[in-house]
């Protein structure tokens, strides 16, 4: 290796170019240094060259290779599989909630018309259906039929008396003919003077004394005919108690009570049974006196129960009762109610009463996902089954009615046609992707 410049050397050259041109001085210096210091800055820049290049081929290349290897980024895929439905246009009901009890539209009490007699029987019990002349109880008739052949025997004997006043009137009437006709020859021999007049006039009252016999037979006939019909009118009506005996219901119903039992004594002001007629419930809804200009008669109601989730029906406003309770201020409003075999009377239902409608939206309840500020959202499905959250103003409330779930109004947030979400929703973000299955 050359030796490098003393500083006496560069001193030197500076010393002998006063104007300080380095580059004058500098080819001044030995040839050795100074091919030696060439070769060094020749080296370093090629140096530097190379690792500038390969760094910029790794660079260049590591990118194209990043570029050309990624794969592009795969489309979401379904996280959950749900049903949806349409948002609906639909006529929405305002409603005047309203508790009641059923009662019988027309609840019959039915007594015996015999009294004194036992009963014997009782062929019903509460809840029972029965038809118009069923029977529903059985007195013990052994009386009445003993009192009917006594009947029998003295009409036998009445009608006897008749046939023989009959024949007394028939003997009396031939012996009336029989002076008449004495009389008539009386007088043509009187006439003639072959009796005397006082024989004329004693055939004369012969005849008279015949006609009242006559008059008096016919009366007796038509006495002794009077005494058959009372028998007879006396055995219709043994006839008729002993039918009666069979206590029947009048009409077509449904048993509520049974008042009696075996061995009782019937009388007439004492029911045995009390009837549901025709089976006809209503129910017996308290309407504030503030909002009875709400309800007007044939209004449809919707009638649920808080205890029985099967009880869903449809009822009627049938009429409101003229008195308002002055202490509760209250009124009664009679509501009919379809046949049920759910419904009993005593029952506590709650009633719906419609008392306006309206054109509105509506979705199923099973769509809302409830936020913790009270407010609800809805999940829209979109294109390629993305659904998008989005927060719903609601309505009223539609109960569910046979198959069709139920149902709420949507005031806000949704359009006619679209399609929410109806079950899974509380597992969906917004903008996860779906399966859509019926």
């Amino acid at each position: 290796m050359p030796e490098s410049p003393s500083s006496s050397s560069l001193e030197a050259a500076s010393a002998f170019h006063p104007s300080g041109d380095e580059r004058v001085a500098y080819s001044e210096v030995p040839p050795q240094r100074s091919t030696g210091w060439r070769w060094s800055g020749v080296l370093v820049g090629l140096g530097a060259g190379v690792l500038l290049t390969l760094a910029g081929t790794r660079f260049l290349g590591g990118e194209e290779k990043t570029t050309a290897d990624t794969p592009a980024p795969a489309p979401p895929t379904a996280t959950q599989t749900v049903t949806v439905a349409s948002v609906l246009a639909a006529t929405v009901a305002d409603t005047l909630a309203v508790n009641g009890t059923v009662q019988a539209t027309d609840l019959l009490s039915i007594a015996p018309q015999v009294s004194g007699l036992q009963i014997r029987e009782l062929r019903v019990r509460e809840g029972d259906a029965v038809s118009a002349g069923q029977a529903l109880a059985s007195l013990d008739d052994a009386t009445l039929q003993a009192d009917l052949r006594q009947a029998q025997a003295q009409l036998a004997v009445a009608q006897a008396q008749v046939t023989q006043r009959q024949a007394a009137q028939a003997q009396d009437q031939a012996n009336l003919v029989e002076v008449q006709q004495n009389l008539q020859r009386s007088q043509a021999l009187a006439d003639r003077g072959a009796i005397s007049q006082q024989e004329l006039t004693r055939q004369q009252t012969q005849v008279l004394t015949a006609q009242e016999a006559v008059g008096l037979a016919r009366a007796e006939v038509t006495s002794a005919e009077a005494g058959v019909r009372s028998q007879q009118a006396a055995i219709e009506r043994l006839q008729t108690q002993l039918t009666q005996t069979t206590v029947r219901a009048p009409v077509a119903g449904t048993i509520a009570e049974r008042r009696a039992t075996v061995g009782d004594i019937s009388s007439p002001g004492t029911p045995i049974v009390t009837l549901i007629q025709n089976n006809q419930l209503k129910l017996a809804a308290e309407v504030p006196q503030a909002q009875l200009d709400r309800v007007a008669i044939g209004a449809p109601v919707a009638i649920t129960s808080n205890t029985d989730g099967r009880l869903r029906l449809q009822g009627t406003v049938q009429s409101i009762d003229p008195v308002v309770n002055a202490a509760t201020r209250v009124a009664l409003v009679n509501i009919t109610l379809p046949s049920s075999d759910l419904l009993k009377p005593g029952m506590f239902l709650r009633g719906d009463i419609t008392t306006a409608s309206r054109s509105g939206l509506t979705i199923p309840t099973t769509a809302l996902q409830p936020q913790p500020d009270g407010t609800s959202q809805v999940f829209v499905l979109g294109d390629g089954n993305q659904v998008t959250a989005r927060p719903v103003e609601l309505g009223n409330r539609l109960p569910a009615n046979g198959n069709q779930l139920a149902q709420v109004e949507v005031r806000q947030g949704l359009q006619a046609g679209e399609q929410v979400v109806t079950t899974g929703v509380g597992f969906l973000q917004d903008g996860d992707v779906v399966t859509v299955v019926p």
